[in-house]
C-alpha cells in the first residue's frame, strides 16, 4: 500500500513537470505565421464561381477576411471566408475562400488576408473574365507619307487577329496569344496617289477593337538622277502631288526650277526644270524636295562637260607592265585626237568609251619595242579615270603580245597628266 502510494505520488510529479516543461516551451516560442507552400501566395482561378483551400501555419490565435479590388458594388455577390477565426497551433490549418462568377469584361482581384497578432498573410486571387478583354492603344494612327511604320500594343485575355480591308496597309503580326503584350507594326509603302485611311480592326472573341489609320501623298515625279548633255539650255518636265504644303530647292545656279513649292493639292502640280548648257567639265546638282512634315526627298542632275575641250590634247606620264613574272616601268605618251581616235606612242588607237569621268581605248601594234624588249602582235586595252580637274589620268592595262616567240598575258598601270 505504502509502495502505490509512492507510484501516484510519483506519477503525478511527471505530469506537473511536463506540463511545467511545455508551458515553457509555448512561452518562449516565437509567434508563427506562414503560408505551407509559398507558391500559393498566387492563385489564377477560372471566370466560374468556385470554392478553393489554402493551408498555412499559425502559432497564435488567427483571423481571416478577403475583399476585392473592385470593391463590393460592383459584385452582386461578395467572396467569402470560412472559417473566419481560429486557435493557434503547431499543426497545419486551412481555410476556404468563395468567390462568384465573373460576367464582367475584366479581370478581377482578390485579396484574401490573415492577421495574427503582429504578423499578417496575404494571398493574392486573380479571376479572370467570363468575357474576352482586348485594350489597343494608340487607336489613331498616322503613316509617313514616304513610307513607314507606327506601333500598336496589344493586350488580350484570348487569342487575337487584326483585319485590314485595304492591300496598301499591312499589320504584322496578325495575329496574337492571350495574355501577352504585343507590339503590332503598322506600315505602308511611300503614298503616290493622294490623302488615304484606312482601319485595322482587332477581334478577340467577341470583343472588337479599331485603329485609324491615316496616311499624305508625297511624290515627285522624277528619277533619283538625270543626265544631260552639256549643250543647252534644257528643259525637264516633272510634277508634285502632295497632301500637304511642300517646297523644292537646288543647290546649284546653273539648275532652277519653275516652282519652288506650292500649297497641298488633290491633283499633282505640273514643274520644270532649267539648265543651261555647260562650258566646262561635268557638274552636278541635288534637288531637295520638302513637305509641310519635313520628309524630304533628293535627285540629282549631272550634266556631262564639253568633251571637245580634250580634243588634241598631249598626255605624258609612266607605264608599268607585267608579264612572265618580269616587271617593267617605262613612259608613256599620248594624245586624245578627239572622241573617236587617240594616239599612243604614236601608234593610233579606237575609243571605245569616253566621259567625263573616264575613257577606254584599245591600241593594236604589230611590233613595238618598250623597255629594252620587242613585242609583236600587241593589243593593249587601257581603262583610266580623270581626275576631278580633268588633269591627269590614271587607269589599268590588259593586253597580249608574242616576246621571243611567246605569247604572253600582259597587265599593269599608267598614269599620264597634261
Amino acid at each position: 500500500m505504502k509502495k502505490t502510494h509512492y507510484f501516484f505520488k510519483a506519477v503525478i510529479l511527471l505530469f506537473v513537470l511536463i506540463i511545467n516543461g511545455c508551458n515553457r516551451d509555448t512561452q518562449d516560442a516565437v509567434a508563427n505565421l506562414r503560408p505551407y507552400n509559398n507558391a500559393s501566395l498566387t492563385y489564377n482561378i477560372s471566370p466560374a464561381a468556385n470554392s478553393y483551400g489554402f493551408l498555412f501555419y499559425s502559432s497564435a490565435d488567427w483571423r481571416a477576411y478577403i475583399t476585392c479590388k473592385l470593391g463590393e458594388q460592383d459584385i452582386t455577390e461578395g467572396p467569402t471566408v470560412y472559417p473566419a477565426s481560429g486557435n493557434g497551433s503547431i499543426h497545419i490549418q486551412s481555410v476556404n475562400f468563395t468567390v462568384p462568377e465573373n460576367i464582367s469584361e475584366h479581370i478581377r482581384t482578390f485579396y484574401l488576408t490573415i492577421v495574427s497578432g503582429d504578423k499578417s498573410l496575404v494571398v493574392i486571387i486573380y479571376q479572370r473574365s467570363d468575357l474576352a478583354t482586348l485594350h489597343v492603344d494608340p487607336v489613331d494612327v498616322a503613316l509617313p507619307a514616304l513610307g513607314g511604320s507606327a506601333t500598336v500594343n496589344v493586350e488580350s485575355n484570348v487569342d487575337w487577329t487584326a483585319r485590314i480591308p485595304d492591300e496598301w496597309l499591312t499589320a504584322t503580326p496578325g495575329s496574337g496569344p492571350a495574355y501577352q503584350d504585343t507590339y503590332v507594326s503598322l506600315s505602308a509603302a511611300q503614298n503616290r496617289t493622294g490623302y488615304r485611311t484606312s482601319s485595322v480592326l482587332f477581334q478577340a472573341d467577341t470583343m472588337t477593337r479599331t485603329v485609324n489609320v491615316s496616311q499624305h501623298a508625297f511624290h515627285v515625279s522624277l528619277p533619283a538622277t538625270t543626265t544631260l548633255s552639256y549643250d543647252g539650255p534644257h528643259t525637264v518636265d516633272f510634277s508634285v502631288l502632295s497632301s500637304l504644303f511642300w517646297t523644292i530647292s537646288s543647290n546649284a545656279a546653273w539648275c532652277t526650277l519653275q516652282k519652288t513649292g506650292c500649297a497641298a493639292a488633290d491633283a499633282a502640280v505640273n514643274n520644270q526644270i532649267y539648265v543651261e548648257a555647260n562650258p566646262g567639265s561635268l557638274r552636278t546638282a541635288q534637288l531637295t524636295a520638302t513637305n509641310q512634315h519635313n520628309e524630304k526627298q533628293t535627285f540629282t542632275v549631272t550634266q556631262s562637260g564639253d568633251l571637245s575641250l580634250l580634243y588634241n590634247t598631249d598626255w605624258t606620264g609612266t607605264a608599268t607592265l607585267e608579264a612572265a613574272f618580269v616587271t617593267q616601268t617605262g613612259s608613256m605618251s599620248m594624245t586624245i585626237v578627239d572622241e573617236d581616235n587617240v594616239i599612243v606612242r604614236g601608234y593610233p588607237g579606237q575609243i571605245i568609251e569616253f566621259t567625263d569621268n573616264s575613257i577606254q581605248f584599245q591600241v593594236f601594234i604589230d611590233e613595238i619595242t618598250y623597255g629594252g624588249f620587242t613585242g609583236y602582235n600587241v593589243s593593249a586595252l587601257f581603262t583610266g579615270s580623270f581626275s576631278s580637274d580633268q588633269s591627269r589620268i590614271t587607269g589599268t592595262i590588259t593586253g597580249t603580245g608574242t616576246v621571243m616567240g611567246i605569247t604572253l598575258d600582259v597587265s599593269g598601270t599608267f598614269s599620264v597628266s597634261r
